[in-house]
Formats: C-alpha cells, sequence, structure tokens
C-alpha cells in the first residue's frame, strides 16, 4: 500500500431525518411510510456538512434510496454527487432473483457509493439471506474494501459472517470490510470473525453505533486483515439525520521500498 485513504461509511436510514430519540420516532413516524423531498434534502445537507469537514476519499452508504414510493421517486445519492465526488454507483440491496427488488415499496432500497477517483468496483451478492449486496472496491492493487448491510436473522446474519470471513480471506493483499451488521445480540455473533486470527475489529467495544430512545447498541463495525490494525484508526460521528453513527476510517500510507 503506498498512499493514505479515509473512508466514510453512513448509514442513512433513507435520509428521513430519524435520530433515534424516541420523540422522533414518534413525531416522524408517517415518514417511513412516506418522506417528502424536501425532509430529505435537509438530511442530505446535514449529510454533505459531515463530508465536507472529513473529506474522505470515498463515500459508502447503507439504508440510501435511489428512487421508492417512500421518497416519492427521489435519487438520494444522485443528490449528493458533485465535481468533487463524480465517480458514483448505487444498486438495490436484495439478491438479484429476490421480488422485492421490484415491489414498488423497496425497489429503490440500495447501498452505494462515490468517491473522487474511478476505483475499480464490483456487485457481489451473499449466498444467504434477502439483503445480499455487498460492494467490492479496489483502492489500489492488494487493498480491497467491502462493504454491506447484513440481515436482521441471526441464522442469516451467522451464515453472511461466515462469507464475510471468505471475502476478506480470499481478496488480494490487505483487506477491510465495512457495514451495518445488524449484531443485535451482542459481540458474541462475531466469533465467525474473531476466532480467525487474520481479521481485527476496529470498533471500541464500548462506543455504540446505533440509538433507539434509550437503548443504544453496537451495530456499525469496521474489520481489516491484521496486516492494516496497526496503520489504522476508526473514528465514530454521531448524524442528526439518523439513528446510526458514521464511521470514518483512516488508513495510514506506507512509502515503497
Amino acid at each position: 500500500m503506498a498512499r493514505a485513504y479515509k473512508i466514510l461509511l453512513s448509514n442513512l436510514g433513507y435520509a428521513r431525518g430519524i435520530s433515534g430519540k424516541f420523540s422522533h420516532h414518534v413525531r416522524y413516524l408517517h415518514r417511513h411510510f412516506y418522506c417528502s423531498p424536501t425532509v430529505q434534502q435537509q438530511a442530505l445537507g446535514q449529510l454533505g456538512t459531515l463530508i465536507a469537514r472529513e473529506d474522505p476519499d470515498i463515500c459508502c452508504f447503507v439504508e440510501i434510496d435511489k428512487g421508492s414510493f417512500t421518497s416519492g421517486g427521489y435519487n438520494q445519492l444522485h443528490a449528493l454527487i458533485d465535481a468533487k465526488y463524480a465517480y458514483a454507483d448505487i444498486e438495490n440491496k436484495y439478491g438479484p432473483t429476490s421480488q422485492l427488488r421490484s415491489f414498488f415499496v423497496t425497489r429503490g432500497k440500495s447501498n452505494g457509493f462515490m468517491a473522487k477517483q474511478d476505483f475499480p468496483h464490483e456487485r457481489i451478492y451473499f449466498r444467504h439471506g434477502t439483503k445480499r449486496l455487498v460492494y467490492k472496491i479496489m483502492l489500489e492493487p492488494g487493498l480491497t474494501l467491502f462493504f454491506s448491510h447484513l440481515s436482521l436473522n441471526r441464522s442469516v446474519r451467522r451464515a453472511q459472517l461466515i462469507e464475510v470471513r471468505e471475502l476478506m480471506a480470499g481478496a488480494s493483499g490487505e483487506a477491510v470490510f465495512l457495514g451495518d451488521f445488524n449484531i443485535l445480540t451482542g459481540l458474541a455473533e462475531l466469533s465467525p470473525l474473531l476466532d480467525h486470527s487474520g481479521i481485527v475489529l476496529l470498533n471500541q467495544v464500548d462506543v455504540p453505533t446505533f440509538t433507539f430512545h434509550k437503548r443504544k447498541l453496537l451495530l456499525d463495525l469496521c474489520f481489516c486483515s491484521a496486516g492494516l490494525a496497526a496503520s489504522s484508526r476508526l473514528t465514530v460521528v454521531p448524524q442528526a439525520y439518523s439513528d446510526h453513527a458514521a464511521l470514518v476510517l483512516d488508513i495510514a500510507g506506507t512509502a515503497r521500498p
């Protein structure tokens, strides 16, 4: 690895402007069924401020809408792209044969990214689950970034965690995997990854990333191969427009011999 990278992961919560406060969930319940473009624009403006402050090389998004019934057809990634982040991709998060890809409520529910440069990338899919999209992005030879949104079903999630391990182990060189892992029952769920000596969790285990009223959970995670751990730093950044915090990963560059 030659250069340094800064990577942002944000679960937008579909830019509904619901922070996780109980009052927000009550007052804005209707936004789960229909959220006006005006509300989405306000939330995306807050995200834009975060992006401008952190200045990442690549922004990875889960729970982003490319135009569903509930968003009024509003494409949130298109609203974020600008001259600085001109390279982007967005795709429905469900499996390639899932009927949810065409159902009017869920057809726009997506993952996506935007970047300062044209990183080679692939859309790949977990073998298990309903939410199956995984982005594989080659930051440079020998450094691969993955991100995804794992299942709410614990047994499916376990199968997907095994697949995460396989993807990281199969990458050429070093690998990073970011995502909303939905480990609702705690860190013990991560044994398929943490029992594997070549993978390191960068999160501080006492720093939650998700809020629902008084309940705080660690759901948004960053794993890296052991060779990257010493040169990487993860920061959890609150997002006023979502019940999830953002993750900012800094990977220090190294000089080539």
